[in-house]
């Protein structure tokens, strides 16, 4: 006996087996080296600028060896990964501001990070920072890393000089 209802038709719509969940596109962001000063030392760091991110995160590992200051909060910020999964290792401490040097011509600013793992990373630089605010000249170069927008030539350090952290 055939069905009452006839054919059955989808009507353009999509059936539930149908549906593709794609998972996330990784791209290529630039890896170099930056450099921290804490408690009068200056540390070189393997840094990662993230065309995904939007806040400076320190490597839990690394505040730990290097004994970084660092403040807690009472409840947790959510910080989510690449796959905008909450990552459960941060959101709960940040660092205290700290120097941050980048750049063949030694670009200074004082930042605040987000701890949290951050695998071979010691930092992780937020897209808007080193794509906008600080726009890096030879991004595809590490090792000529530099900055000349005008808006960085109040915090550039002369040639050949180092800073004395107290």
């Amino acid at each position: 006996m055939p069905s009452k209802r006839g054919k059955q038709q989808t009507y353009g719509r999509i059936k539930r087996t149908d549906i593709i969940i794609n998972k996330p596109q990784r791209y290529d962001c630039p890896e170099g080296h930056a450099h921290i000063y804490i408690l009068s030392k200056r540390y070189r760091i393997p840094v990662f600028l993230d065309s995904g991110s939007n806040i400076f995160l320190i490597n839990a590992q690394l505040v730990k060896d290097l004994h970084i200051p660092y403040d807690s909060r009472a409840d947790a910020v959510q910080i989510q990964g690449f796959t905008g999964e909450a990552i459960s290792s941060g959101g709960s401490h940040f660092t205290k501001p700290l120097y941050l040097e980048i750049g063949t011509n030694k670009d200074l600013l004082l930042v605040s990070c987000e701890i949290a793992l951050a695998g071979k990373y010691g930092m992780i630089i937020p897209f808007r920072w080193w794509h906008q605010e600080h726009p890096i000249k030879n991004i595809a170069n590490p090792d000529a890393w530099c900055f000349d927008d005008t808006d960085c030539q109040s915090h550039l350090l002369p040639e050949d000089e180092e800073i004395s952290v107290e």
